[in-house]
């Protein structure tokens, strides 16, 4: 699968340049993006939640992220529902009606899904309509510049998920660094993958990491606006609004939980819980499918003891240049697995996405 970072061009830098982190959302820490082959102003912040790393996406200016935020308790239950299925690896799939599964829980299992979401044919993977698979999200999942001499450099693991997937699929790794699913509905970028989405494609969601910070602010045309967004209550009424914009245009939306810090190593908790269980309530109330990333992740991230503590023990997450481990934000390993557990959580929901999957 072909993965594209989109350039919206002189729109999406005059959103950016209307945005100004208050000095309550920056940090010292805060690092510049450097320049992108593109030479343009196209950049992107680093999550509020981590004290502000940035990222460079093409451009040369960055944002600043606020302070960190607790995570929540761990949580084991899950559940959701899915109003499109479909899987036909063997190309034999046929149209149905939306079946339901439940996922997410220490003991989820997945369960079945009719077959509306596509038939491979009787040709196989071959014959999969041309899908595109969208991605909203914040600087845990967005798309950085690797360096190939550098095995740890930055990266998120919505770039990684089209390795996945054929090349009838398309991933468009659209996540922003900074950013809620407020402030992301707020400067267009909603409402710019609504307008290029399509019946049949899916979109995948997945916010937290900043929504969870109750100190950061930022300013959008003149008014200041909070990052916190309270998991159970505002968080998913923002969250509905990409639910139903997708659905009204004929895609699956899909929303996927944040994965936990650092702070998960060697059974520590599991950080943004709650938003987490946000997630798999909502999506069990409007029957859309969970990809529950935090409780892989946290399951993963758990069993490696003891927790690294310098720069050449960690494989997981990012490394700052003065050495430091981000506790948020992840390498290029850590964002590979990452992309791994999501494709497994689609093919445990049994999505008609789960036919594009490379065994």
């Amino acid at each position: 699968m072909h993965t594209i970072l989109l350039q919206r061009g002189l729109t999406r830098v005059a959103l950016r340049l209307g945005v100004a982190l208050t000095a309550a959302a920056c940090s010292s820490s805060g690092e510049h993006g450097s320049a992108g082959a593109s030479g343009s102003a196209a950049t992107s912040g680093g999550d509020a939640a981590n004290g502000g790393n940035s990222s460079a996406r093409g451009g040369a200016t960055s944002e600043l992220g606020g302070a960190p935020a607790a995570g929540g308790a761990s949580t084991a239950d899950g559940g959701g529902g899915s109003s499109r299925g479909g899987d036909s690896a063997a190309g034999t799939g046929s149209a149905g009606a939306a079946g339901t599964f439940a996922m997410g829980g220490a003991g989820g299992e997945a369960g079945t899904s009719a077959g509306a979401a596509g038939t491979a044919g009787a040709a196989g993977a071959g014959n999969l309509p041309a899908i595109t698979v969208h991605i909203a999200g914040d600087s845990t999942v967005s798309q950085y510049v690797l360096d190939p001499k550098d095995p740890k450099s930055w990266a998120g693991w919505g770039q990684m998920l089209g390795a996945h997937y054929s090349a009838r699929a398309t991933v468009v790794d659209e996540a922003i660094g900074g950013r809620t699913a407020r402030r992301f509905i707020q400067e267009g970028h909603l409402a710019a993958i609504l307008k290029a989405i399509h019946a049949g494609d899916y979109l995948l969601v997945q916010f937290g990491t900043n929504d969870s910070n109750q100190t950061a602010t930022y300013t959008l045309n003149g008014v200041t606006y909070p990052y916190y967004a309270a998991a159970e209550t505002d968080f998913k009424t923002y969250l509905q609004e990409y639910i139903t914009g997708a659905r009204d245009k004929g895609a699956t939306p899909v929303l996927v939980t944040p994965p936990p810090r650092n702070s998960a190593y060697c059974n520590g908790g599991r950080s943004l819980a709650n938003y987490g269980q946000a997630m798999l309530e909502l999506g069990q109330a409007s029957s859309v499918p969970v990809v529950d990333l935090g409780l892989k992740t946290h399951a993963y991230l758990s069993a490696i003891c003891p927790k690294p503590t310098t720069a050449a023990a960690e494989t997981f997450f990012k490394i700052n240049p003065d050495g430091s481990i981000d506790g948020t934000h992840f390498q290029e390993n850590g964002a590979r697995i990452m992309a791994g557990f999501v494709a497994d959580g689609i093919s445990e929901a049994k999505l008609g996405l789960a036919a594009y999957r490379i065994p």
